[in-house]
């Protein structure tokens, strides 16, 4: 058979199937529904929907075969840019077009069986064309959807720095409700959460490359935003164990410092622990990289108004700065181990592997720089105070 003849008989079988596509469709939509598991369980996708693109692809198919002209292609990728809006997985697309692909092909072999006088060369012909169109078809829906959905990763990834930057920054978000703004976080609506602080090595530098992902290998979902002079993430720790293994990983994974906030469970305080996370980065002692921030009364009052604090910490502890810095360091820790044996000067000499005589001495001389009593309740508030806003600030 002539080629111009057969062009003629495949234009002809594409006219016959032009007439058909309405149940064609239907089928495609059916089978799609049976043998596809996402288009089964997953509602996404409704039949009209599926029904309607199957109708566009199948028209221009059958119309390019009557045409005897290059499959037109924009149906397909009009399709692909749709799935990836919808939030479809390629791969379920991919077996779609190839459930109706067979579907094609099988109503084309019913049509030939219907003709006592086609050949084998001409359904041979047809179908190898119907099976080039599907390979063009599937090309151009994977390419549109790949790139609608690189375009909605980087919307996305835009807008969810846009919202950490303003939950960062106390900014209340009046339009978003709280599950809302979890939803575009993609992280769970109810804490706890605590705001993690690094120092970046260089402008413009990440100081925890990969955080989030390395994060999510550990079930722990975390949204990060990276400043000129801080790099920080608001990070959902769903119990005891995943915070205990998030600061592992953070010990592991940081070469700059590095503070966490205490746990919260508004995210409407996201603001108030982004200052704390900063202070305890700041605050990280010689020799450490990671430090978490207490929250107690006296660490709160501390930072709470820091201009106001330091003024505090300047009136009460002013005579400091007469002494040597290894002094000043000695008597801080002493008295910061006092306090926390409650008092106890036997337990504050163990601690700092000393005799307690020791540690009345540099109590004494605490009393004397200060000119405040460690025995009347006031003066004691006031030293516990100054002695906390000097080690967070």
């Amino acid at each position: 058979m002539s080629s111009p003849e057969m062009d003629g008989q495949i234009a002809e079988l594409g006219a016959s199937l032009l007439t058909r596509v309405d149940e064609l469709a239907r089928r495609v939509v059916a089978a799609v529904g049976d043998e596809v598991e996402f288009y089964r369980d997953d509602p996404t996708v409704s039949e009209e929907s599926l029904y309607e693109t199957s109708v566009d692809n199948l028209t221009l198919v059958f119309r390019s075969l009557e045409d005897r002209r290059e499959f037109d292609l924009s149906a397909a990728a009009q399709t692909g840019r749709l799935r990836a809006e919808q939030g479809v997985p390629l791969p379920a697309v991919m077996a779609a077009f190839r459930v109706a692909a067979h579907q094609v092909w099988q109503g084309l072999r019913e049509m030939l069986v219907g003709m006592p006088t086609a050949s084998a060369e001409l359904a041979l012909a047809a179908t190898e064309k119907i099976w080039s169109g599907q390979d063009s078809y599937v090309e151009a829906m994977a390419s549109a959807h790949r790139e609608a959905t690189m375009r909605r990763v980087i919307d996305d990834e835009y807008e969810r720095a846009a919202l950490v930057e303003a939950l960062l920054q106390g900014r209340h978000l009046v339009d978003y409700t709280r599950w809302e703004v979890a939803q575009l976080l993609r992280m769970p609506a109810d804490g706890p959460y605590v705001v993690i602080a690094a120092a970046p090595p260089m402008i413009g530098r990440l100081p925890l490359p990969e955080i989030a992902a390395r994060l999510r290998a550990v079930d722990t979902y975390s949204a990060w935003r990276l400043f000129p002079d801080i790099h920080l993430g608001l990070v959902h720790v769903s119990s005891p164990a995943a915070h205990r293994a998030t600061v592992d990983l953070l010990g592991r994974v940081a070469t700059t410092p590095v503070g966490i906030s205490p746990p919260f469970d508004d995210l409407i305080d996201t603001s108030v622990h982004m200052r704390y996370a900063r202070l305890a980065m700041e605050s990280v002692p010689a020799g450490e990289l990671i430090r978490e921030f207490d929250d107690s009364v006296l660490g709160v009052a501390a930072i709470s108004a820091p201009d106001v604090t330091r003024k505090i910490a300047d009136v009460i502890l002013g005579a400091f700065a007469g002494l040597a810095s290894d002094d000043q360091q000695l008597l801080t820790s002493t008295f910061h181990a006092w306090v926390a044996a409650d008092g106890s000067v036997d337990d504050a000499a163990y601690a700092l592997s000393c005799h307690p005589n020791t540690v009345r001495y540099r109590l004494r001389r605490i009393e004397k720089v200060t000119d405040r009593s460690l025995r009347v309740p006031r003066d004691l508030a006031e030293l516990c105070l100054a002695f906390e806003i000097r080690e967070r600030l």
